[in-house]
């Protein structure tokens, strides 16, 4: 059974959602004025796709050793996979985000903080190789 975890989107939905009705606001005035609107309503479709397609759901460690990142719409980012055989440490960057460092280059995740330990000593139980930072200075 994979366990998973809520992502903490942060701001960028919100301000997407403020992009989302400014864009409507202008919509419904150049509707009232009479000009065109076809390219208003264009911007409006790319912006409800864009936010659909760039929010993480959930983080989801599989049976098979992945720590799959998922997305609510996977029109055009598929869900990623991270080899939890590739991953060398571990670092909260801040008290929602975990940098993970892979044997090429690093990935940051926004978990909630309430799944932030959980998910630490899942990757930590299923790779004991790992090094967190916060354990090395002590």
């Amino acid at each position: 059974m994979e366990k998973k975890y809520k992502a903490d989107n942060g701001f960028g939905n919100l301000f997407w959602g403020i992009a989302l009705l400014f864009l409507t606001g202008f919509f419904f005035y150049r509707l009232r004025n009479g000009e065109i609107i076809w390219t208003d309503l264009c911007y409006i479709a790319f912006v409800i796709v864009f936010i659909l397609s760039t929010t993480i759901k959930e983080y989801a460690v599989t049976e098979l050793n992945f720590l799959e990142i998922r997305f609510v719409l996977t029109l055009f980012s598929k869900n990623r996979r991270i080899a939890i055989g590739d991953m060398t440490g571990l670092k909260k960057e801040k008290k929602n985000q975990l940098r993970i460092d892979k044997v090429r280059g690093f990935e940051v995740l926004r978990v909630k903080e309430t799944d932030m330990d959980a998910l630490i000593a899942e990757l930590k139980e299923r790779n004991p190789r790992i090094r967190i930072a916060w354990e090395e200075e002590e």
